[in-house]
């Protein structure tokens, strides 16, 4: 397994390469596309993953990519190894990965972004830190579990909540306004668009 950064991965690469050209190959460096990894290491049986954090809990999520010369025995081995952080799931183009990580790999972030921000909210509301903190947690972790176990689109979960003239309605309108949606999907976009840079800028042969 390759986890090392970006920019050291092509030196480490070559020190080992004469010593693991049979071997199979699982990268989880961000944006190194595998036409690299293969040049360096000379081997084809390369798969790229992009796990995030929650792996280390057993939460995570990740997404795979092999190249051609991997068998499906391989495409075994390798979810074997991935179970035991989480789900995956194997994508059909090379570049979906730097979709993956813009939205799931870097995705925690975003998660703990918000709750930041709901827990400063919470106490200058006059709560105390423990108890926005408690309170953001839980929403967070409720609200995933309800969308999992009803199996309903988050629009629909949504609109189930927000009347029109309410609270929540008060406050998604307010997000509307201020074109909160379209700076978090710009943000996205911002994030993949690295992912592209870093195998540009460190997956040169």
């Amino acid at each position: 397994m390759w986890a090392v950064k970006p920019q050291t991965f092509r030196q480490a690469a070559l020190a080992v390469a004469p010593h693991t050209r049979q071997a199979l190959h699982l990268s989880v460096a961000a944006g190194i596309r595998s036409s690299s990894i293969a040049t360096w290491l000379g081997s084809e049986r390369i798969v790229r993953a992009m796990p995030n954090t929650p792996a280390l809990i057993g939460q995570g999520i990740s997404g795979l990519y092999a190249r051609a010369s991997v068998t499906a025995s391989d495409k075994t081995k390798i979810e074997q190894v991935m179970a035991t952080t989480g789900q995956s799931l194997w994508l059909d183009a090379e570049d979906q990965l730097d979709a993956v990580t813009a939205l799931s790999g870097s995705g925690p972030a975003y998660v703990f972004y918000f709750m930041e921000a709901m827990t400063t909210a919470g106490t200058e509301m006059g709560l105390s830190r423990e108890q926005a903190h408690q309170l953001t947690l839980a929403t967070f972790a409720g609200a995933s579990s309800l969308a999992q176990s009803t199996g309903e689109t988050p629009q629909t979960l949504r609109q189930r909540v927000t009347s029109k003239g309410g609270t929540t309605f008060a406050a998604i309108s307010s997000m509307e306004d201020n074109d909160v949606r379209a700076l978090f999907i710009d943000a996205l976009y911002a994030a993949r668009l690295r992912a592209k840079e870093l195998g540009d800028e460190f997956g040169a042969a």
